[in-house]
């Protein structure tokens, strides 16, 4: 007698349960990646934007509402645009400051919707652009001699998208991705995250317009992977281009290393590193 553990309408009973339960896992998760996106992009530091010691000499600045810390650098017109990454606030970036003015320019550092104090907005791709588009305004009117834009993480797609909307002479990226979706991609493999993403950032289509570029990029970054920083710097025309892969370094090695602060120096005063 052929017996069986269980029947067979059974059995095929329990394999349709499991997939069910697997595809609404998949399309639920789906709909909160698509609804919490931006949530699950950006984590602002709620400190007062005035209350910031290490850019206490700052002139604290608007441009149509996009706060800024701006540094006149005596008499210089070059001016130097720093936007950071997607947690903590512009505050904590005081470093790049000190490059910008030893290197000549007037620096100005750009605090996000929904940072350092700003509860009543959210932060989101749609703002990042409208706040770049805004400083893109802003520094336009003082017709600056030279134009140096540096970013870092997911500031790399602000910095990009600003070069894309000005004569930028420089740009310099610090863990960038090619678009925003493929990085996202690598991280949520089974999701078109081109579709989901309700803004992409593409660091591929907007880079280009500058004269000369700079990346940096670890490789062992496991937020923006590496293969996104070296697709970006290999889809990119210009002929005054560097690559400075940081050997085993984190996301958070990159963003705090004196190598990249110093390479990206050198680079603003046209030095080989």
């Amino acid at each position: 007698m052929n017996m069986k553990l269980f029947p067979e309408y059974t059995l095929n009973g329990v394999g349709a349960a499991i997939l069910r339960i697997l595809v609404l896992t998949y399309v639920l998760f789906g709909i909160v990646l698509y609804v919490r996106q931006d949530a699950m992009l950006f984590f602002p530091d709620q400190t007062p934007f005035a209350n910031c010691p290490e850019l206490a000499d700052a002139t604290l600045v608007s441009m149509e509402g996009t706060r800024g810390y701006f540094f006149q650098n005596g008499t210089s017109s070059d001016i130097m645009v720093f936007y950071h990454g997607n947690g903590g606030r512009a505050c904590d970036r005081a470093v790049y400051r000190t490059i910008g003015v030893t290197s000549g320019y007037s620096v100005l550092i750009v605090e996000y919707t929904g940072y350092a104090g700003d509860t009543s907005n959210t932060p989101s791709t749609k703002t990042l652009m409208t706040d770049v588009s805004r400083v893109a305004r802003w520094v336009a009117a003082r017709n600056p001699r030279r134009l140096a834009i540096v970013g870092e993480s997911i500031g790399t797609g602000a910095a990009s998208y600003h070069a894309s909307l000005a004569q930028t002479e420089s740009l310099a990226l610090v863990a960038p991705f090619d678009r925003l979706s493929s990085a996202a991609f690598d991280v949520y493999p089974v999701y078109p995250m081109a579709l989901l993403l309700r803004n992409d950032l593409d660091n591929v289509k907007w880079a280009k317009s500058a004269e000369r570029v700079l990346i940096l990029h670890g490789t062992s970054d496991p937020v923006i992977h590496y293969a996104r920083g070296r697709a970006l710097f290999d889809s990119l025309p210009q002929s005054d281009k560097q690559f400075i892969p940081l050997a085993g370094a984190t996301h958070e090695d990159v963003l705090s290393s004196s190598r990249v602060f110093i390479a990206i120096a050198h680079f603003l005063q046209h030095r080989t590193p």
